[in-house]
């Protein structure tokens, strides 16, 4: 995971969130509907062959949206960290940590290409709030 050396502002967020929403629906718009897509990378795989241009922007809106997306942790993902952590992997600890990363973006691009509105809007307020206790977790430094 990158660590945060920057807070973007909250207008910024809602910009890039916005740009990222239109990109990701004219993806959706593109695709056949027969494809369905099982992980990031296999979306990734697709969108960098068939749109190249296209790719480049939604990395480059990821990277700067990343910190603010919510991590989904499973019950099973969960005992896998733990178990890790007790065994004093670090480099499983690591492993884990990109596979949520992963995980996370997939389930957050899914979320806006497949929300309405009222799913938009509270994806942004969770971004949002993300963004604000990294904010405050910063002033403590």
């Amino acid at each position: 995971m990158k660590i945060i050396t920057k807070i973007i502002s909250d207008r910024s967020l809602i910009c890039f969130m916005e740009d990222l929403r239109q990109l990701l629906v004219y993806f959706k718009n593109q695709m056949p509907e027969y494809i369905y897509f099982i992980n990031v990378e296999s979306f990734y795989y697709y969108m960098r062959a068939a749109y190249p241009q296209k790719f480049k922007e939604l990395a480059a809106l990821m990277d700067i949206i990343e910190p603010f997306i919510p991590l989904v942790i499973s019950p099973q993902n969960l005992e896998e960290v733990i178990f890790a952590y007790e065994e004093g992997n670090s480099q499983e600890l690591a492993h884990l940590e990109e596979i949520f990363l992963d995980r996370s973006k997939f389930i957050f691009m899914n979320s806006v290409m497949a929300g309405c509105d009222t799913d938009w809007e509270n994806i942004v307020a969770i971004c949002r709030r993300i963004r604000e206790i990294k904010l405050q977790d910063m002033s403590y430094v």
